[in-house]
């Protein structure tokens, strides 16, 4: 059931308002429910970030086996197990961001995490027929959220504010401030649940003091038109994408290897976005009341759960060489989706013609400060949707029994991505259609041998988007592009414990993005464009015992 924190069970005493003329959106406006991009950002997968081998070698793992990865990615390679293995992989990721806009807070973020661990068991073994057959559980990191960006502009006289978007959306659905005021119960707090949600920052605006409608027309209060508008960005992204498996594969005289998973797939995703703004004035007589800034804090919060199957082959026509195939069904996820803003104002009082409390410094006192409650949807308005399906190719060949060399690539129809249960399904079904492709990924990974006891590995991976239009500006920022190096190592102490370690750069290319822009037959509003990248440093160490 979709709740209203600390209102729910409270009957809405009027519909949604829901119809708009005036078309919003961008970073600071979309938070409140659940986009397609991110859908599209909660679908990617990194299947190079499970073992430090798997890392090393770029995920490049389709045809090779005998590693716990291959739980994620062919289950075939459980089927090359010799003997029964525990492992376990902690990580360290670190987050770098830069944009060509000018940083005004930390633009890093480092933290700790678990990349596999898991257990693999031999069930059968024989010397003809079905040679092994291998049982393995395991949870697989797949995915990581862990990053933080900021940027400013120095804005100029008559630049657009964030308040002009809040004007639009109010007047465009039909809004007024005595509807507003209205909207309070009998113990004073303002009835959040009569407005959709996309309307609350609007609402925000208007109960501190960004937007009013004296006339019967929205427009700008305590913001100057003419003045100059700074405005300020901070986003940051916690959580990660794992799945707990259990696979299933087998050897059919060392030449043919089968396999299959059942995952349970896990999303936990915590965003906070921070944006600001701070008005410069030269002159605007016409105002009571000048603001000085605003402070506007939301934070959405992801929690999913789904389900999904992977089936595998490798065959192995000589010794030397393997051909792997995998292909992957779309995850079936449930999210519960979790929401919270709040916003605060400074304001200085010209003419006190309202008889507001002020301090000494003639600023409103105490400052205009308001919270929504929290949006919760769950249970009947959980957001159901469906990952792409994926299929993945690989070959690899050693040399000398020294050298492996692997390649892999991988196709995922970004497209077919489906958001089921819910009103908006058809419109994201169109805009999927219209908006993505198709992506293809390539890896490539080498393993050396320098002594029986010690591998050297290294790794290239690319993945070119799924992006019909990478130059087009998103309501959010969308990853376009990515490449990741990666190089590692591998110890086998003795015959019963190894250790692997790795590193990985990865770095993403973001499309540009708007913090807000609004548009109708008659305005056009919107903040400066700013591009951002992503760089990743990841180092893996991954723990095994054979027995």
């Amino acid at each position: 059931m979709r709740k209203i924190l600390a209102f729910c069970s409270a009957v809405l005493l009027c519909g949604a308002v829901s119809a708009q003329s005036f078309d919003t959106g961008g970073l600071v406006v979309d938070p409140s429910t659940v986009t397609t991009f991110d859908m599209f950002n909660t679908a990617q997968t990194q299947f190079n970030t499970i073992t430090a081998r798997s890392a090393a070698m770029a995920g490049a793992m389709t045809s090779l086996g005998a590693d716990a990865s291959a739980m994620s990615i062919n289950p075939a390679g459980l089927g090359m197990y010799r003997s029964n293995e525990l492992t376990f992989t902690p990580m360290v990721a670190i987050s770098r961001s830069k944009s060509e806009a000018v940083a005004f807070e930390s633009n890093g973020k480092s933290r700790f995490g678990v990349g596999n661990f898991g257990i693999v068991v031999k069930v059968r073994e024989s010397s003809t027929g079905v040679t092994a057959i291998n049982m393995g559980f395991s949870y697989n990191r797949i995915a990581d959220y862990n990053y933080r960006y900021s940027f400013k502009h120095n804005g100029i006289a008559g630049a657009s504010s964030i308040a002009d978007i809040y004007a639009g959306q109010l007047a465009g659905g039909g809004i007024t401030s005595a509807m507003l005021k209205q909207s309070y119960n009998q113990q004073g707090d303002f009835l959040w649940e009569r407005y959709d949600p996309t309307y609350w920052g609007a609402i925000l605006g208007y109960k501190t003091g960004l937007v009013n409608d004296p006339e019967g027309a929205w427009r700008r209060d305590m913001v100057g038109s003419n003045a100059a508008v700074d405005n300020y960005t901070t986003v940051e992204s916690k959580g990660s994408a794992g799945e707990w498996v259990w696979s299933l594969g087998m050897n059919f005289n060392s030449k043919f290897y089968f396999g299959f998973s059942l995952g349970a797939a896990t999303i936990n995703r915590e965003r906070h976005i921070y944006y600001g703004e701070g008005y410069r004035y030269d002159s605007d007589p016409a105002l009571n009341y000048r603001m000085d800034g605003f402070n506007y804090d939301q934070v959405a919060r992801m929690k999913g759960t789904g389900i999904n199957f992977k089936i595998g082959g490798i065959y192995r026509p000589t010794e030397d060489l393997r051909i792997g195939v995998a292909f992957h069904t779309p995850t079936y996820y449930t999210i519960t989706y979790k929401y919270q803003g709040g916003m605060t104002s400074e304001v200085e009082a010209i003419n006190n013609v309202d008889g507001y409390t002020l301090n000494s410094n003639n600023y409103i006192d105490p400052a205009f400060s308001e919270l929504t409650t929290t949006l919760i949807d769950d249970g009947d308005y959980s957001w159901r949707y469906t990952t792409p399906m994926r299929l993945m190719v690989g070959v690899s060949y050693t040399i000398a029994k020294r050298v492996i060399l692997s390649a892999d690539y991988e196709r995922d129809w970004y497209n077919t991505m489906r958001m089921k249960n819910s009103p908006y399904g058809a419109l994201y079904k169109d805009y999927i259609k219209e908006t993505f492709r198709g992506s293809n990924t390539l890896r490539v990974g080498a393993e050396w041998r320098v002594i029986p006891q010690v591998a050297l590995r290294a790794g290239y991976g690319l993945w070119g988007g799924a992006l019909k239009d990478k130059t087009a500006v998103y309501s959010s920022p969308v990853v376009y592009n990515t490449q990741y190096v990666s190089t590692g190592a591998g110890i086998a102490i003795s015959k019963h414990f190894g250790i692997d370690v790795a590193y990985m750069y990865c770095k993403n290319r973001l499309t540009p993005m708007m913090t807000f822009y609004g548009y109708d037959s008659s305005v056009d509003f919107a903040s400066p464009a700013t591009n951002v990248q992503i760089a990743k440093h990841n180092v893996m160490l991954t723990m095994s015992i054979k027995f």
